[in-house]
């Protein structure tokens, strides 16, 4: 897998220190493995969709990703609130940034949601909400484990967001492929930052140790909640 840190790095603001080093195989190992289960499933539902177009169906598939967009947007707020004066100033700029981007995301797929018939999350729906219970307690736990959770979650998605695009051109979704061509481009931004924070402010054992803890089990539920389809209202 690409170091996205090393890529993106500089517009977040410098350069990691490397703080990942000692379990950078193992994370990379699975990240990857992460990405390509989720784009497995990712498929199925496609093939699905193929043979039954249900505007329905397509709506509770974005649901969770709605509500996702928009929790990050609470947790980041958050991280800053409480952990902000502990990193770099142009660090909490970059994560404000990303607030931002999440917020806009939040808009911009809860119209797709609305346009084909469903209802936008005003809560997490049943998918979201272990994977949200889980992010919240990584940020209790430690001042990297709300990051790492989301970071594994976004690289995660990477795995559906190429054939979502591919999909609204081929069934004629022009607002997916717009609000999704933009992800795609913010999402690399957000990994990358998230990547370099982690490297730059793991400092110990413990602190690498509370990030694989959020690493891997958020890799284990997001296999299941980036693929599901929650029941209509």
């Amino acid at each position: 897998m690409t170091d996205v840190a090393g890529e993106y790095g500089e517009r977040a603001g410098g350069r990691a220190r490397g703080g990942l080093d000692p379990v950078r195989a193992e994370l990379d190992a699975l990240l990857a493995q992460t990405v390509e289960t989720v784009r497995e499933r990712s498929r199925a539902f496609w093939q699905h969709y193929e043979a039954d177009r249900d505007p329905a169906r397509l709506a509770a598939w974005f649901v969770p990703r709605c509500w996702r967009e928009i929790d990050y947007v609470f947790m980041l707020g958050e991280v800053v609130r409480r952990y902000g004066l502990e990193f770099e100033r142009r660090h909490i700029t970059a994560l404000s940034r990303q607030l931002l981007d999440e917020a806009e995301h939040y808009d911009t797929v809860a119209r797709i949601v609305e346009r084909l018939g469903g209802r936008v999350p005003v809560a997490p729906p049943p998918s979201a909400v272990e994977w949200s219970r889980f992010l919240w307690e990584s940020l209790e736990r430690h001042r990297l484990g709300a990051i790492a959770a989301w970071n594994m979650s976004e690289t995660a998605a990477t795995g559906t967001l190429e054939a979502i695009v591919e999909a609204g051109r081929r069934y004629d979704l022009p607002d997916v492929v717009r609000a999704y061509e933009q992800i795609i481009k913010d999402e690399k931004f957000h990994i990358g930052l998230g990547r370099l924070l982690l490297d730059r402010y793991c400092e110990n054992d413990a602190d690498r140790d509370e990030v694989m803890r959020a690493m891997r089990g958020m890799a284990a539920i997001t296999v299941d909640s980036h693929v599901a389809i929650d029941p209509g209202p």
